[in-house]
């Protein structure tokens, strides 16, 4: 049996199992209280995601599961919804990535602890394509019934998820490496998303502080001067519409609009979605009215989290 790289996959790994590491009685908040490297972690984690940068692997980072629930518990506190689904999108990356680079065992094992009955056995399917013979290794299946559980919100995004795609032999469905990291990440945002969603976790007073700080800011001054206006053109109309959807904040786009048909189609769908402009651009339409030393009207509002 394969022991579990905790440190690359820190959300496998409940906290309180982290914590008895330390002396019995310790919390998460005395670990904060007694220095800032897990705040500064988490802040420096949650800025990246807001500015859309890479990521770092959990793996590279010291004492990466109590930096992961410090900056889960952040992301929670904050309360918004951009920033979770930002949150997710970002995580989902990485893990997908390092999962693509796992051995087939260990896959299995990581499946294994998610409570996913996925099989390893190797099978070379022949077929022909342009008079040629040609070969396909399929190392991966799922027993009929798990299949079409696991991937039920699959199929309904990714035609290649349908059982007409996939060869059925003996009860068992069988698929690539990618189509299991596939359903693997899928499962683990699931898991991330209920974790980050909780409504009575108690969150350590420490990162609460730090919400309740950041919280805080105030509204880009270009948005507080749109706001003020009485006629909005279609442009400042819509960045009104989108700043409002990006901070969370559907109910204001809608009392602005009267249509929710309107809201609907800025928040979009997997291949479209409007967000708010740079302020690069915002300059370029002559709605820029202050210099905020910031590169988009969101990192204003959020703050730097420095």
């Amino acid at each position: 049996m394969l022991i579990l790289d905790f440190r690359k996959y820190p959300f496998l790994k409940p906290l309180e199992d982290e914590l008895n590491k330390y002396a019995g009685g310790v919390s998460l908040n005395d670990l904060l209280v007694n220095g800032s490297y897990y705040l500064d972690q988490a802040k420096e984690r949650i800025d990246k995601i807001l500015k859309d940068k890479e990521l770092e692997s959990y793996d590279k980072i010291k004492d990466s599961v109590l930096v992961f629930y410090t900056t889960l518990y952040l992301v929670t506190a904050l309360d918004n919804d951009m920033l979770k689904k930002k949150f997710l999108d970002k995580e989902s990356q990485i893990i997908e990535k390092n999962l693509l680079n796992e051995s087939e065992e260990t896959l299995v094992e990581i499946a294994n602890y998610l409570g996913l009955n996925i099989n390893y056995n190797n099978i070379e399917i022949k077929y022909k394509k342009n008079k040629k013979t040609l070969s396909l290794s399929l190392k991966y299946s799922l027993n009929f019934i798990d299949f079409l559980k696991y991937t039920r919100e699959l199929r309904k995004i990714d035609n290649k998820f349908s059982l007409a795609s996939h060869i059925l032999k003996d009860g068992k469905v069988y698929l690539t490496k990618e189509e299991i990291v596939r359903i693997l990440v899928f499962q683990i945002r699931d898991k991330l998303m209920k974790m980050v969603n909780v409504s009575d976790v108690v969150i350590p007073e420490q990162i609460r502080k730090l919400a309740d700080e950041l919280k805080g800011r105030k509204t880009p001054p270009c948005i507080l001067e749109l706001k003020k206006k009485k006629e909005l053109n279609n442009t400042e109309l819509g960045v009104l519409i989108a700043y409002y959807i990006d901070i969370g904040d559907e109910k204001s786009a809608i009392d602005l609009t009267k249509d929710e048909n309107i809201v609907k189609k800025f928040k979009g769908n997997k291949k479209t979605k409007y967000i708010v402009y740079s302020c690069k651009k915002m300059k370029e339409l002559g709605l820029c009215v202050a210099s905020c030393n910031t590169l988009n009207p969101l990192q204003f509002y959020y703050g730097k989290l420095e």
